[in-house]
């Protein structure tokens, strides 16, 4: 069942970029494993090739499409080297959003840079290479993005470079933990903030878990 939405939760200071994770964080399943491409939306929702169904956790088209709304980049970040069905998915998955025209997950990102699908082929811990492309590509310091993923040691990584970083449970992408992670994310960045600037990486090496 979908939670309901914060109506005023991306109100006030945003997060400069907001990275998913995809499998069993935006819906519930591997893509390309238990879902096979091609994908399309059909009148019961987003179906693969078998015709199996394949939508997201209920929640996600309405935080993205908010996301969308508010014009916050979007990254995706996965250690699923499918990149080609990720895309194909991602695609197809519809957003919630109040903008004219069509659009999918696929479009809240700013260009194909915020997109990174490959195994982390042993370069540091979690997704370590994924995050350092990332900020190779946009430039964004690693404390003014928001992370979320289903799996302990990726939100651990993350956090030790000084991004906020929610865990999932096994219901994926909600709006109480959408909510729970903006609201983290602003606090840890007061904090750091209020320091002065010799213990700023001292913080964000001991405190970057939301």
């Amino acid at each position: 069942m979908s939670s309901a939405p914060p109506s005023d939760i991306l109100n006030g200071r945003k997060p400069s970029i907001i990275a998913f994770d995809c499998d069993w964080t935006l819906y519930p399943y591997d893509c390309d494993k238990d879902r096979i491409p091609p994908f399309e939306r059909s009148s019961h929702g987003v179906i693969d090739f078998w015709g199996a169904w394949a939508d997201p956790y209920p929640d996600v088209p309405s935080i993205l499409g908010a996301i969308y709304d508010a014009y916050i980049p979007v990254a995706f970040l996965s250690r699923n080297p499918s990149a080609d069905a990720l895309e194909n998915l991602l695609r197809t998955i519809p957003l919630n959003s109040r903008r004219q025209h069509p659009a999918s997950l696929w479009s809240t990102m700013p260009s194909k840079d915020y997109f990174h699908a490959y195994s982390s082929g042993g370069y540091g811990k979690g997704k370590d290479r994924h995050f350092a492309a990332l900020r190779a590509s946009t430039g964004i310091n690693p404390n003014h993005i928001l992370f979320f993923d289903d799996l302990k040691e990726n939100t651990e990584a993350a956090a030790a470079q000084g991004t906020t970083s929610v865990l999932l449970g096994t219901s994926g992408l909600t709006w109480a933990a959408f909510h729970a992670g903006i609201v983290g994310w602003r606090e840890r960045l007061e904090k750091i903030e209020a320091v002065k600037p010799g213990a700023e990486q001292h913080l964000l090496a001991h405190n970057g878990s939301a």
